[in-house]
């Protein structure tokens, strides 16, 4: 029988930030979140999720880092804030019906040798018009 422990093992950014937003979605499903679409795409922007909560759709974006820690680096940059801000009408028009309220937040997810990190915060482009 073979034992690995995966925390010691080296992943590809990519696996990281595959693996931060599962841990971002099982979080935010524990808090009622429902998931309606995971990894978007509209033109070049990608939405990492997409979710109902109290009656409002939610765009998620998820920042996930390995060894080292997240800091205010880590917020959204305007040009990304600008892309998701136009994916997120394109998916109101064409995917959801009637007239819902949206917002967008950021999950911060850290990997360490402890486990897992978390923070959310909620309508992180506070006045954003779609």
């Amino acid at each position: 029988m073979l034992l690995v422990d995966f925390r010691s093992m080296k992943m590809t950014s990519s696996e990281t930030g595959r693996r931060g937003e599962l841990f971002a979605e099982k979080y935010l499903q524990s808090i009622g979140f429902k998931i309606i679409d995971k990894n978007w795409r509209w033109r070049k922007c990608e939405i990492d999720l997409i979710a109902i909560h109290n009656g409002m759709v939610v765009f998620l974006e998820v920042k996930t880092r390995g060894g080292r820690a997240l800091d205010e680096g880590d917020e959204i940059k305007p040009g990304q804030r600008q892309r998701i801000v136009a994916a997120a009408s394109a998916y109101l028009a064409t995917k959801v019906t009637g007239n819902m309220e949206c917002r967008f937040d950021l999950v911060r997810v850290r990997m360490s040798q402890r486990g897992w990190r978390l923070d959310h915060i909620q309508d992180v482009f506070e006045g954003a018009s779609i």
